[in-house]
């Protein structure tokens, strides 16, 4: 075999000089889609829906107004909450006018039924036909109070049936004595 000079440049389909230009050719091919992409992904991230902040609606708390003349607790009950009441105190509950309210101790022990006064604090018993009811706390304790916002239906055989009513929890404690 004789040997015979090889010519590079045949090979290569040219001179060196263009070997900067594939390069350059090759980096573009790969870094336009890259780009695109990274262009593209920053305007959807920018156009994207934003979610919806819901905020939260301030919903009026619901409780029992209360007021105090003395050792006189006035309640106009709206909840079934408990109320905390001192010993020896009287407990008047007011509602509001309608046939067949009607307010009882389920704790005799605890809460007394006494003779009904006229309001004491017109601000929560001033409406017209308002009715007051009254209670001594004799001793401390959990007692109920059955309030009643209906009638009483009564059967031939006596038994009574009185709908809608709800008990009304009052804690009495003894206060704290100085000393």
């Amino acid at each position: 075999m004789a040997r015979t000079s090889r010519d590079d440049s045949t090979l290569t389909g040219g001179s060196r000089p263009a070997s900067p230009l594939r390069w350059l050719l090759i980096t573009a091919a790969v870094l336009i889609p890259i780009a695109l992409g990274a262009v593209i992904t920053v305007v959807l991230y920018v156009t994207r829906p934003q979610p919806v902040v819901i905020r939260p609606t301030v919903v009026p708390v619901v409780s029992d107004l209360q007021g105090r003349d003395g050792s006189i607790l006035v309640i106009q009950p709206r909840t079934t909450a408990q109320v905390r009441v001192p010993l020896g105190t009287t407990v008047e509950v007011v509602l509001l006018p309608g046939l067949g309210e009607t307010v009882e101790s389920e704790s005799a022990g605890i809460l007394v039924k006494t003779a009904d006064p006229p309001c004491h604090l017109k601000q929560l018993c001033g409406f017209p036909g308002a009715e007051v009811w009254s209670f001594q706390t004799l001793r401390t304790g959990l007692g109920y109070l059955q309030i009643i916002f209906g009638f009483r239906t009564c059967q031939e055989s006596g038994a009574c049936i009185v709908t809608p009513y709800v008990f009304k929890p009052i804690a009495v404690y003894s206060p704290p004595r100085s000393s």
